[in-house]
């Protein structure tokens, strides 16, 4: 049953990249060139879905780019001691980047779908937030991506997920932080 929810989530994720492809035209946003990659901010993700969507890119991946996706998150991860010791967040760069392309693209969590366009989404309440795109949305802001229906199909996923597996604790994890829990779920061997 837990397949049948992480293919509803692959088919999230295609609509979700359809409906971005089509706002960034409209502003002729692409990522190539870019100085600040997107890469390097600091996401923390909420869904069990999620994680389980990406452990199936890590466990697709071939052994040595595990190996070094591992142990980049690794250094990562414990970087952020060094990060509440300086009192100061780094710009760290996601493991699964490799030379600003994405090793487990495919598999990436929804904020790295969304990521950089005029947005908003309306909250349960009825209340309408909205949020600006990255530095190289330029002009007005002529077209903006609903969120809603991708946020709301997700937390039926999720919820649905929880239900199978029994899962109620909170869940807030950076991709590194995932990455490293997921490591203790795959065999020694390959990682």
């Amino acid at each position: 049953m837990i397949e049948g929810e992480l293919k509803k989530l692959g088919d999230l994720y295609a609509r979700m990249d359809l409906e971005y492809e089509k706002v960034s035209a409209v502003y002729g946003l692409t990522c190539r060139g870019c100085d600040e990659n997107c890469c390097s901010q600091r996401f923390h993700h909420h869904t069990v879905a999620e994680y389980l969507y990406l452990l199936e890119g890590l466990k697709a991946a071939p052994a040595e780019l595990k190996r070094t996706i591992v142990r980049r998150a690794r250094i990562v991860v414990e970087s952020y001691v060094h990060e509440l010791q300086a009192g100061e967040i780094f710009k760290l760069m996601c493991p699964a980047n490799f030379d600003g392309k994405c090793a487990l693209y495919h598999w990436r969590p929804m904020i790295c779908r969304l990521h950089g366009l005029p947005h908003f989404f309306i909250m349960p309440d009825g209340v309408r937030k909205t949020a600006g795109g990255c530095h190289r949305v330029k002009g007005e802001s002529t077209a903006s991506l609903d969120r809603t229906p991708f946020y709301t199909e997700l937390a039926l996923i999720e919820k649905a997920l929880r239900e199978q597996l029994g899962f109620k604790e909170r869940f807030r994890k950076t991709t590194a932080q995932m990455i490293m829990d997921m490591s203790l779920e795959l065999d020694f061997d390959e990682i």
